[in-house]
């Protein structure tokens, strides 16, 4: 190989990276629906089980926001304020990524993005706002007040979000049917604070593997919400792993 040949190649290889960081700052910065399901092969070898679409994207927006936690609690101890409004900039634009380029493939779609949207938003000014009271407090109190404050917002937010999206029931799919039990497999439901799962319920008339099933929950302190019995079994089959809801017109 001569070179220019050497040359023509290389220049080959930046042309071809360069457009291909372009489009991914691109779908990055101006993410749009996408038919894909979200795919991880990490996550699958790490629970050692399939994961539904839901569960990997569920999965990715939680590691990626306990991670942000832990990083932005690193920079405000080592009181680098830039930094952190950069690494908030990219958490955010990053989790805007993941929600709307995957909303078709998220149960409770609004819900779910206003939970994480704004308990984030919450994370980064109660962060950001621990560098002013740090350098401009004068006594112990105010970051005692800053913390009650910081309290009073997630509980009310706490609040809004129960009222606005929480209820009392899920859904969920018949894996088995045992006697006078039923195990039904139920997705991470942030509207009913249920964790993803199999749970025995008792048995109910026409409950069959396969059927999707809407489950009453009950409210543990605490503790995430638990599902307690069956309060409809809608007549049509549908695979865990897909999705739990029940279609349109079987409500």
């Amino acid at each position: 190989m001569d070179i220019e040949e050497l040359l023509y190649r290389v220049g080959e290889l930046v042309e071809d990276t360069v457009k291909r960081l372009g489009s991914s700052t691109v779908r990055f910065l101006f993410p749009r629906p996408s038919k894909v399901p979200p795919s991880s092969s990490a996550l699958v070898r790490l629970f050692k089980k399939a994961l539904t679409p839901h569960e990997i994207l569920s999965l990715r927006v939680q590691l990626a926001f306990l991670a942000y936690l832990v990083v932005a609690l690193i920079l405000v101890f080592l009181n680098l304020p830039w930094i952190f409004l950069a690494v908030s900039l990219l958490y955010i634009l990053y989790l805007r990524y993941l929600l709307v380029t995957y909303q078709e493939f998220i149960l409770e779609y609004s819900a779910y993005k206003t939970f994480y949207f704004w308990l984030s938003i919450i994370a980064i000014f109660a962060y950001g706002g621990y560098f002013a009271v740090r350098k401009y407090a004068f006594s112990p109190y105010h970051f005692y007040l800053y913390i009650l404050l910081v309290l009073a917002v997630v509980l009310s937010f706490r609040y809004y979000f129960k009222s606005r999206y929480g209820r009392d029931y899920t859904y969920g799919v018949v894996e088995e049917v045992k006697n006078d039990l039923v195990k039904v497999f139920v997705h991470d439901d942030i509207a009913a604070n249920v964790k993803p799962g199999y749970y025995w319920v008792p048995a109910v008339p026409d409950a069959e593997p396969g059927l999707v099933v809407k489950l009453l929950v009950e409210e543990r302190a605490f503790r995430s919400a638990r599902p307690v019995r069956i309060l409809e079994v809608y007549l049509e089959s549908q695979s865990s792993q897909t999705e739990t809801e029940p279609k349109e017109e079987t409500e």
